[in-house]
């Protein structure tokens, strides 16, 4: 039986790459971190490592079922493991290669046949000494209609004689040509467009590692000492990832730690990491605002108390135009929308009650209140959309009712 935390770490990966929302994991970065999990001298994060492999050949006839988005993305993942080498058992390999032969016999244009298709272009290189492989690949009755960079290298591997390279090639007809790269998954390559740099990645995989293990084990009583390791590991190359982790993958789920997280970051000290905290921050918050879903409630409350603590509650202003957090409300297309701007607002206006230039009777903040005000009065208005108002005022130690005259 595979433990629970386990199961948990590894479904937050697979959730991550499927989601279609602009926030969700690329296939590259899911590849970056399944390496870095086998890389790992840590025990749990070798047991996600191989609960996520099991995840992803166990799966593969559930594929056909995914969106063309999520299957691309996908496609790119198993080339990926089979490019990196991430399936050790022979058998396990064999079973891998048969599936993308399967797809890439499926009709041409069809979405498994464009899975096959772009999988093979990650790894067809990397794998030179399947011959029999190629020579199964070269063999499908609609070779021909491949891309003319895999029939070229295929040619090259397997094992046939000139006259049937020429015969292929005579026969081809206009390559298919699978949806764009750019379109489906920005960071999907082929591996003839990138080479891994190897080296660097074990360097940072594992200072990634190490950051991950002290934020995991981070008190209010150790800051001082896990900011200076981290401030020792870091270094420029893992300032931006750094940034991202905290956010995307702390900061927006764990609201009742954003306080030790702040504390964190006010000690290390570092001018460039909050900046690309609060870039990170607005990406996010603007992302989630455009795509409204009910999972996005909760991130967008989170991020909105994160803003109000890292802007207003150090009299700070917020990194969006004056009359933003007003015109959101007011330009809400309807109550749906409204579920979404009002809590975010609320939670970032919290943080005026420990803020002095923009104090809950400061003209900007109380503008805002009066705009809350009126949607609290609004016929036939959400109660827990009422509560969200009444709370705020509450914790301001403001009068509702004074608003709303």
């Amino acid at each position: 039986m595979v433990p629970r935390h386990i199961k948990e770490e590894a479904h937050y990966y697979l959730e991550k790459v499927k989601s279609e929302s602009s926030n969700g994991m690329s296939s590259n970065e899911f590849l970056d971190n399944l390496m870095y999990l086998n890389q790992s001298s840590i025990k749990q994060n070798k047991e996600v490592f191989s609960y996520l492999m099991n995840k992803l050949l166990d799966e593969r006839t559930y594929y056909v079922g995914y969106s063309r988005y999520i299957l691309m993305k996908y496609a790119n993942i198993y080339g990926g493991i089979i490019e990196y080498g991430l399936i050790p058992n022979p058998k396990a390999l064999s079973k891998a290669l048969n599936f993308v032969l399967v797809c890439l016999s499926s009709r041409p244009q069809s979405k498994l046949f464009d899975f096959g298709i772009r999988a093979l272009n990650r790894f067809h290189n990397n794998l030179k000494n399947r011959g029999e492989f190629f020579k199964n690949v070269a063999a499908i009755a609609h070779f021909g209609k491949f891309p003319s960079n895999l029939i070229s290298s295929i040619a090259e591997y397997r094992e046939c004689t000139t006259e049937h390279v020429k015969e292929v090639t005579n026969s081809q007809q206009s390559p298919v040509i699978c949806t764009p790269t750019t379109t489906l998954d920005p960071d999907t390559r082929s591996v003839d467009q990138v080479k891994c740099d190897f080296e660097k990645l074990d360097r940072t995989a594992i200072g990634k590692d190490r950051i991950r293990s002290i934020i995991n084990n981070l008190y209010v009583n150790k800051i001082r000492e896990k900011s200076d390791e981290i401030k020792a590991i870091m270094g420029e190359e893992l300032v931006q990832w750094f940034a991202a982790y905290l956010v995307e993958q702390r900061i927006q789920f764990e609201f009742n730690l954003q306080s030790l997280y702040l504390d964190l970051l006010d000690q290390i000290g570092n001018e460039q990491l909050n900046a690309l905290i609060m870039a990170k921050t607005t990406e996010n918050i603007r992302l989630l605002l455009d795509n409204n879903t009910y999972n996005n409630k909760a991130l967008l409350k989170n991020l909105g108390h994160w803003l109000g603590l890292i802007t207003l509650a150090k009299n700070k202003p917020l990194p969006f135009d004056k009359g933003y957090l007003k015109s959101i409300i007011v330009e809400a297309s309807g109550v749906e929308e409204l579920m979404y701007t009002v809590p975010f607002v609320a939670k970032v206006l919290v943080s005026c009650a420990k803020s002095q230039a923009f104090a809950p009777k400061s003209p900007w903040t109380l503008s805002i209140l009066k705009t809350l005000a009126d949607v609290h009065k609004l016929p036939n208005i959400k109660l827990n959309l009422m509560f969200e108002v009444e709370v705020l005022c509450k914790s301001l130690n403001i009068h509702l009712e004074r608003l709303q005259n």
